[in-house]
Order: structure tokens, then sequence, then C-alpha cells
């Protein structure tokens, strides 16, 4: 690690004094080249000081949703190799059973895109709060980089869930540590935990390390939550571990016709977003959201790979 100083003379591909051969050269010489060396680091500092500061933008990882690539409809290699044509990194799945992640890993991997996460719902009541077969699944994400995006289900009646829905948090992390892998969960609008606040609670209260939280832009603003966007990420910065966005428009609508629209439609500033997760410092992957959208999956999804690196680039990050 190099001084100020010293830096600047590495940077300008110029001797630092120490590393000049003094002896041999008079002292008026040595004289002059001091003072041309001090005011390079004079103009060095003052670029450096003048230089913008850092731009707002998260990581550039981004992944679709697989309600956006054809879920039920596409095979998993046409959701694949069109990811990989469009420029997407890779793609979260609503989980079904092992066999599907098994064909769904194969085809992600002879394009070297990335699992994100696999996502299903954990039940509060009941003998069986997991999905079938999500050991098994669990297993086969050994090595993976792909998290367990977990949902936490109202339960019916009314009462306090929360030490229940700690246990039950606590339950999937140690299943998910068996392989080494992490849980996320995902606050969604009008489940039990619904947005990234009561997530990064929950998250805390578990005690586990390998639990973390996600920021979904659209159960944010259907939670009425939407001027809050930039307090609630900082809030949650801590165990932020996942992100989702997409175009929206902040006011009810028919269904989730205003809060979920194509990236690059709408009234809601999603910069705003990103400026939030930069200020944070989050280098976490973002997904984009594509629930309920019509039109054409590619075209979607053409559409939204240049839009996101459009704001990306507005902002710095790419």
């Amino acid at each position: 690690m190099f001084f100020a100083h010293e830096t600047a003379f590495r940077v300008l591909n110029v001797p630092y004094p120490a590393e000049t051969q003094g002896p041999s050269i008079p002292k008026r010489i040595t004289r002059l080249m001091n003072m041309g060396r001090s005011i390079m680091i004079v103009i060095v500092v003052a670029m450096a000081m003048t230089r913008p500061a850092k731009a707002a933008g998260p990581s550039s990882e981004i992944f679709a949703m697989d309600n956006g690539v054809g879920r039920d409809i596409w095979s998993p290699e046409r959701q694949a190799s069109t990811l990989s044509e469009i420029g997407f990194d890779g793609i979260s799945y609503d989980y079904t059973n092992p066999a599907d992640l098994k064909a769904w890993l194969a085809e992600l991997g002879k394009r070297k895109l990335k699992l994100y996460g696999l996502y299903f719902g954990v039940q509060l009541r009941g003998e069986k709060p997991l999905p079938d077969g999500i050991e098994e699944a669990v297993q086969i994400l050994r090595g993976t980089d792909a998290v367990l995006w977990v949902t936490i289900a109202s339960p019916e009646g009314p009462g306090d869930y929360e030490a229940q829905a700690v246990k039950r948090i606590q339950e999937v992390a140690d299943l998910a540590a068996s392989t080494h892998l992490r849980v996320v969960l995902y606050p969604h609008f009008k489940l039990y935990v619904a947005t990234a606040e009561h997530a990064f609670d929950l998250a805390m209260r578990s005690g586990r390390a390998n639990v973390g939280v996600t920021f979904n832009l659209c159960h944010e603003l259907a939670a009425g939550n939407g001027r809050r966007v930039p307090d609630i990420i900082r809030r949650v910065a801590p165990s932020l571990a996942m992100v989702t966005i997409n175009g929206a428009s902040d006011r009810p609508g028919p269904g989730w016709d205003n809060f979920i629209k194509r990236l690059g439609d709408g009234d809601y500033d999603v910069a705003r977003v990103l400026k939030a997760l930069a200020d944070v410092d989050y280098l976490g992957p973002v997904g984009i959201q594509f629930y309920g959208l019509k039109g054409d999956p590619r075209e979607t999804l053409e559409s939204t790979i240049h839009v996101w690196r459009t704001l990306t680039a507005t902002a710095g990050a790419r």
C-alpha cells in the first residue's frame, strides 16, 4: 500500500526521490528535480480532487426472474440460450422439483450462466412447512452460488407468529448451511413477511449468519413505501443480499399493473433506487421482475437489457 504522495509518482511513472541515484547528480540539478516532482504531486492531487464523486449504481450482474422467461412454456434450453444471447448473467427459478432443477442447472452450465435464486415458500403452521423434495434440491445446489429465496406464508387466523417465523427461518438456514448455501428472505405483499424491514428484523433475530434479505421494489410500492425507499435500503443494508426492480408507477391500480411494468415504463424513478444502492455500497445481483407483463417475452427481455444498460451507464456502474 502506497501513501498518497508515493502513489502520485507511480501513477505518473516517475521515480520517487528515494529511488533516484543521487550521489552522482549535482546538488542544483537534484533540487530542480525535486521541485519538478513537487509540482507534479500538486497537479495529480488537484486532478484527483476535481474528479466526479463515485457515480450511483449497483453491481453490473443482472438476472431475470423466470416469470419473464417463458415459465411453463419455454424449455430450459430455450430459456438459457435466450438469456445468454440477450446478455443476462442468469436467472432465478420458482422451485418445482429436483428433476427440473437438474435440467435448469445443466442448461445454464453449458452457457456459463448463474442460477441466482431458488424461490419457494415456507409455511408457519402445519406438519409440512417446506415443499416436497427441497432437501434433495439443497443437495443438488451444493457448490453453486444460488440462494434459497424464501417467502413466509401468512397463517390462517390471528395470533403472534414472530417466534414461529424465527424458528422456521432457523430451520431453513440450518438446512442450507449443510451444503454451504445461503437463505435470503423474499418479502411479498400480503404474505406474513411483506416488507424488507420486517424481513431484516427476523433475519437479525434468527441469529444465523447465512440469512440475508431482499429489497423488492414492487412489493415495497404495494406496501405504500415508495417515498421511503432510500431509508429502507439504508436500514436493511447490513443484510441486503438480493434486489429486484422493474418499471412502475407509485399509485394503486388494477392488480399489479402499476407496481409492475416493463423496466423503463412508468413514472417511478428507478434511478433513485440504484442511487440508494450505490450509497450503501451494494455489490450484489439485481433481478428483474416481470410478473403479469403482457407481450412477447423475448422482446421484453431485449428491451429490459437495453434500459438496464442505459440506467447503469448513466449511473456510472458500467
